[in-house]
C-alpha cells in the first residue's frame, strides 16, 4: 500500500495530475515504484489522472487533426 507522506510528494502528484510533468518523472520525484503506486496514491489524495501534456508537438497535433476534420464537417463529408 502506498502512502504519501512529505508535503513534497503531494505537490508532485499535484503537479502530475495537473499535466505538467510526465509519468516517469513523477514517479521518480515522488518516490514511487512504478504506475500502480502512482494509480494508487492519486486516488489516496482525491487527485484525478492527467489529460495530455500541453507540449508544442500535441498542440501541432490538435491543430493538424482539426484541419483536416472541421472542412470534411462543414461539408458533411
Amino acid at each position: 500500500m502506498v502512502a504519501i507522506a512529505s508535503p513534497q510528494q503531494l505537490e508532485t502528484l499535484r503537479i502530475y495530475a495537473a499535466g505538467e510533468i510526465g509519468t516517469r518523472a513523477a514517479i521518480e520525484r515522488a518516490g514511487l515504484h512504478d504506475y500502480a503506486d502512482l494509480v494508487i496514491a492519486l486516488s489516496q489524495n482525491d487527485l484525478s489522472f492527467p489529460g495530455p501534456a500541453k507540449t508544442p508537438a500535441h498542440e501541432a497535433r490538435i491543430a493538424r487533426a482539426r484541419a483536416i476534420l472541421l472542412p470534411r464537417l462543414r461539408h458533411g463529408d
